[in-house]
């Protein structure tokens, strides 16, 4: 018993010991504080693609001097007495409904807006073309200046000279030198719609184009990959998917919890006031204009 004791006071010694270092004082303001332990809780508040900001010491001192004048701004509030006035209720009445409703949905709609891995993987099949990367192709190409230069290169590349080392040395293209012209694999509708349009009636890898003009200049397009139609995987769409069906699903509910709310509600509408015109907002009375006062004529003087 005697140990049970010594063990329970050592504990209530070590509770106290950790909530006086929670209650250190950080910061004095008047009459007022701030805690390390307000402050903390504070920063765990924080959402967590935000919580970079403050890791370094000058971040938690720009959100400490954040929350000084939160403190200061909130005293201010009090002093005026903002809480009880009229506008302040209206408002926070209004949020108080907006909540209200919020937290009903979140309890009926989306806990039952769940769903499994078997789920997806159907709505994956059934949408599969959905999901379908178009042939792609990868090009080299050669850009020069005028069609007369082009047509000179394109001569010598149908003589057999080797299309990547023209590339460096003849185009114009800044990458040119390190890439030999080579632009990587494309779907149709990323390029210049000129340059696009050729290099995809290109079907043989190693086939080259004619001399195709652009507003950057007159290029020779040589075909080096292909990419045929494929489907995107599973794994890689899964949580799109997951997402969709949930927002779908949540809608269906949403509509189907609200249908029977109304169903089950006993519901009259008088629909003759609907027909009345609102009554125009009556306008601020007008000041009387100023009445200038009324000359007195001066008699002449007697002569």
């Amino acid at each position: 018993m005697k140990k049970i004791l010594i063990c329970l006071f050592i504990s209530f010694l070590v509770l106290s010991c950790s909530k006086k270092d929670d209650s250190k004082i950080l910061v004095t303001m008047d009459n007022d504080k701030i805690t390390l332990q307000e402050f903390n809780k504070e920063l765990d508040k924080i959402p967590m693609n935000m919580k970079m900001a403050v890791a370094s010491q000058s971040g938690k001192k720009n959100y400490l001097d954040r929350l000084i004048v939160k403190k200061l701004l909130l005293k201010e509030a009090e002093k005026e007495k903002i809480e009880g006035g009229k506008e302040f209720q209206d408002r926070l009445n209004d949020i108080k409904e907006q909540l209200l409703i919020e937290s009903v949905l979140k309890k009926k709609i989306t806990a039952d807006a769940k769903t499994t891995d078997e789920d997806l993987k159907k709505y994956y099949d059934a949408n599969k073309e959905n999901f379908k990367k178009e042939r792609e192709i990868n090009t080299r190409h050669i850009l020069l200046k005028t069609d007369e230069e082009a047509k000179q290169v394109l001569s010598r590349i149908q003589k057999g000279e080797d299309f990547t080392e023209l590339a460096k040395k003849y185009s114009i293209d800044p990458g040119a030198g390190a890439t030999g012209g080579e632009i990587g694999f494309h779907p149709k509708g990323s390029l210049v719609p000129e340059y696009e349009q050729a290099a995809f009636k290109l079907n043989k890898i190693g086939q080259i184009s004619g001399v195709v003009k652009t507003k950057f200049g007159y290029h020779i397009i040589k075909l080096e990959g292909i990419k045929p139609p494929t489907y995107v995987p599973f794994d890689e769409v899964k949580d799109f998917i997951k997402q969709k069906m949930v927002q779908e699903k949540q809608t269906e509910l949403l509509e189907k919890y609200i249908s029977e709310l109304k169903k089950n509600a006993k519901i009259t509408i008088n629909e003759e006031l609907l027909k009345e015109e609102k009554p125009a907002a009556a306008e601020p009375a007008k000041p009387d204009k100023p009445v200038a006062p009324e000359k007195k004529e001066t008699p002449a003087p007697k002569k």
